[in-house]
């Protein structure tokens, strides 16, 4: 999705649309590449990417919403762009044979950023406290820890056997590994050791698919194989506890189709093979309009300019865009904060405060 509307593609046919009003109504777009839809989407500095699965350029962007699509520069050619990742004013996009891509302009200019990276095939990424994760298949885990310049393996603990990734994820201040084979791994060293993990109950044969929007994680987990039974959950705490938030939707093969949250609504497309084929939507009560606000800790201006005022020590600042997307990650910061690097806009202020306890508010740039 970009700020204001939510994009599909189709299979058949290799069709995009696109809606301004939650899925009420939608309109049929031309996709970047005729009858090649997007393995992808991403939206990033006023910019909305597209990842495709092409024998010739794999990465476009449209800043008007789809109307029209325009190619990058120095992107990935004949591979699968898998998905997109960013760190604060940096945009990366990881791919199926080329390992990962970065630009630090916006998205118009990108390089192929590999050193380190000795397996390209990489599943999925994630960051923690300024760091970058990437997941392969058949490399395991590789850290970041200049903004994606160079890469280093970091597999201690984790089985031999289990170096083919499936996702990695954050929860709190842990990251979380699955590997294609069932192994499941956690980390609380942002990725340095891993130990073996016994995921809970809730998860069932393994999470498919890991989804964060703001504070608000969802998950899509497979209970039993032959079947492919699947249910989502929606956390609202780090995954401390998890609530079933399938209801009506069929259960029966979800397979890892999509899931997004926009405009207070969670939304869900069926894989095509899926007897409930097509696009749900649910509306989600822990939306960011709907959050109760802690007046334990003061933060001001507001809106605010170049910085903004604590009126205590906190543990630990997360700010997220509109549209759920970390920007920020601070640990122990100072009762003065530098946000001149963002832009102009509205942001929700996720701060731990010294009692373990989080208060989040609303705030605006101008």
């Amino acid at each position: 999705s970009s700020n204001t509307y939510l994009f599909s593609g189709t299979l058949g046919g290799g069709k995009m649309y696109r809606t301004n009003d939650n899925g009420n109504n939608w309109t049929e777009i031309q996709p970047p590449v005729t009858s090649n839809v997007p393995e992808s989407g991403y939206f990033f500095s006023g910019k909305y990417f597209s990842g495709l699965n092409s024998s010739m350029d794999c990465i476009f962007y449209t800043t008007d919403n789809g109307t029209t699509w325009n190619s990058v520069t120095g992107g990935p050619q004949t591979t699968v762009v898998r998905g997109f990742e960013s760190l604060l004013t940096t945009v990366f996009a990881y791919t199926s044979n080329k390992g990962i891509f970065r630009s630090t302009d916006g998205g118009n200019n990108w390089n192929q950023d590999t050193i380190g990276l000795t397996n390209l095939n990489v599943s999925d990424m994630e960051t923690i406290n300024g760091k970058l994760i990437a997941a392969t298949i058949g490399g395991g885990i590789y850290i970041s820890t200049d903004n994606g310049s160079t890469w280093v393996q970091s597999n201690t603990g984790i089985a031999s056997g289990d170096l083919n990734a499936k996702i990695v994820w954050r929860m709190g201040t842990s990251l979380y590994y699955t590997a294609q084979g069932g192994g499941s791994y956690s980390s609380s060293d942002e990725g340095v050791n891993w130990s073996t993990w016994v995921k809970p109950a809730v998860m069932g044969l393994d999470p498919m698919e890991i989804y964060r929007n703001g504070t608000n994680l969802y998950m899509e987990a497979r209970h039993f194989s032959g079947g492919l039974r699947d249910s989502i959950y929606l956390s609202s705490n780090e995954g401390v506890t998890w609530i079933n938030i399938t209801d009506n939707l069929s259960a029966t093969d979800l397979n890892a189709s999509g899931i997004t949250e926009f405009g207070g609504d969670v939304f869900i497309a069926y894989n095509i093979s899926s007897p409930g084929l097509g696009i749900y939507r649910k509306g989600i009560s822990t939306s960011i309009e709907n959050i109760t606000i802690n007046n334990t800790v003061a933060l001001y201006p507001n809106p605010f300019q170049h910085q903004l005022n604590l009126s205590k020590q906190v543990l630990s600042i997360r700010v997220y865009n509109m549209i759920g997307k970390e920007v920020m990650f601070l640990t122990h910061p100072s009762k003065t904060v530098n946000l001149s690097h963002l832009d102009n806009g509205i942001y929700i202020f996720e701060l731990e405060l010294t009692d373990k306890s989080k208060h989040i508010e609303k705030l605006i740039k101008n």
